[in-house]
């Protein structure tokens, strides 16, 4: 008898972005990203939060006045993406892959592109974020950079992911 493995590799990689964002303490929006090598080896993972040395017990860096950057929580935490290429153990990560919990913003984009990432697989993509998506679907397409949900990838895994992620809202911590 052969043996299987329980989860596919896509399922792992989003499994452990899903994870890492349970560690955010963002109360609006947790997202994690896991970048994973050509040859299935974990390089680094990240969640969107605050720089080290910053106080999260400070209410004003969790602020949601878009319009005053020094009041608004997009102007402090370093998103999911960012966080993980920081992590990594290796650079460049040329031909790596990105797995995120949301379609990455054009300054992750940014960031994905200049490390040498190939491919994004997402979970979520913001559709009122309509700017935002244009701007980050343009870099992607002229850097070559192959984007897919994790649905259309491989649906077992993202059944396995939805699931996984209604775990980890759903269970309180201790």
């Amino acid at each position: 008898m052969q043996n299987h493995p329980l989860i596919h590799w896509h399922s792992m990689f989003m499994g452990v972005a899903l994870l890492a964002a349970a560690r955010s303490k963002d109360a609006r929006k947790r997202n994690g990203a896991c970048i994973a090598s050509a040859d299935n080896k974990i390089l680094g993972v990240g969640y969107n939060g605050l720089p080290r040395g910053c106080d999260d017990d400070d209410p004003s860096y969790w602020s949601d006045d878009d319009a005053d950057p020094a009041n608004s929580r997009h102007s402090y935490i370093v998103h999911a993406e960012v966080n993980a290429i920081l992590n990594c153990v290796v650079l460049p990560l040329n031909g790596s892959t990105i797995y995120t919990t949301q379609y990455p913003c054009p300054r992750c984009v940014q960031s994905i592109i200049q490390v040498g990432i190939k491919r994004v697989v997402f979970l979520e993509k913001k559709s009122h974020q309509v700017a935002n998506n244009q701007a980050s679907d343009k870099m992607l397409v002229d850097a070559q950079i192959e984007v897919l949900s994790l649905d259309e990838l491989e649906a077992a895994a993202a059944r396995w992911c939805d699931k996984l992620n209604g775990f980890v809202r759903d269970t309180p911590e201790t």
